[in-house]
């Protein structure tokens, strides 16, 4: 099966996750959790080979390990994720490196997420207690990960890139969602909101990077 098909199924697979969230018995939600990101990661497995490949997989490994680790300890999820961020920030540095600019830089983007964040954790970090050091890390890494996606704008495909911010940004809203829900106040629909943000973020970032690996041309 080509990674496209393969990706398409994830699709189809995230939809009906989603559309079950709160109907299925939750060790079958766990499981079917823990088989989506698999589903991304053997794509781009079977992809054939380019810049980056090996930290595009352990981004999405450390994603799937976060996944079902959160289910049972949030200290190992948190630890999890935040190691997928690292692997994610390695490969847009390295997709930038290797790439001309051709576009002026986002200053005007990275002024807004930094007030963004700024806000964030001058609300989150009062309530977190014991959680204050560890959040505030886990903050700071995604908000990272998201400046040197919005960096990849100068260097990447406008295509490309907009999938990878795209991906980026509703991942910081999913994590950011999920904070808010265990912190600071109960969210309404926040297991659906977290997921489905979630879910669309993995697939965005992994279509992007492979358009602008010359893997994917279309879709």
């Amino acid at each position: 099966m080509s990674p496209s098909n393969q990706l398409r199924i994830y699709l189809i697979a995230a939809v009906l996750y989603l559309a079950g969230i709160y109907f299925l018995p939750d060790s079958a939600r766990i499981i079917f959790k823990a088989l989506l990101v698999p589903m991304l990661l053997n794509a781009v497995w079977n992809t054939r080979a380019f810049s980056g490949k090996n930290l595009l997989m352990a981004a999405l490994f450390f994603s799937f390990a976060g996944d079902v680790s959160i289910e049972f300890n949030f200290i190992a999820g948190l630890v999890s994720f935040l190691t997928a961020h690292l692997f994610y920030i390695a490969l847009f540095y390295k997709l930038i490196s290797g790439s001309p600019r051709s576009r002026p830089l986002m200053y005007a983007g990275w002024a807004l997420l930094a007030a963004y964040l700024g806000w964030f954790l001058y609300q989150l970090l009062p309530v977190a207690g014991a959680l204050q050091i560890p959040v505030a890390v886990y903050g700071l890494v995604i908000g990272s990960m998201l400046a040197l996606a919005m960096a990849g704008y100068s260097y990447w495909s406008k295509r490309a890139a907009l999938w990878i911010i795209g991906g980026a940004v509703l991942f910081v809203a999913s994590d950011s969602l999920l904070a808010w829900d265990k912190f600071y106040a109960e969210l309404p629909f926040a297991r659906l909101l977290v997921m489905s943000t979630y879910l669309s973020a993995q697939y965005a970032i992994t279509v992007g990077v492979l358009k602008q690996t010359g893997v994917k041309n279309e879709g």
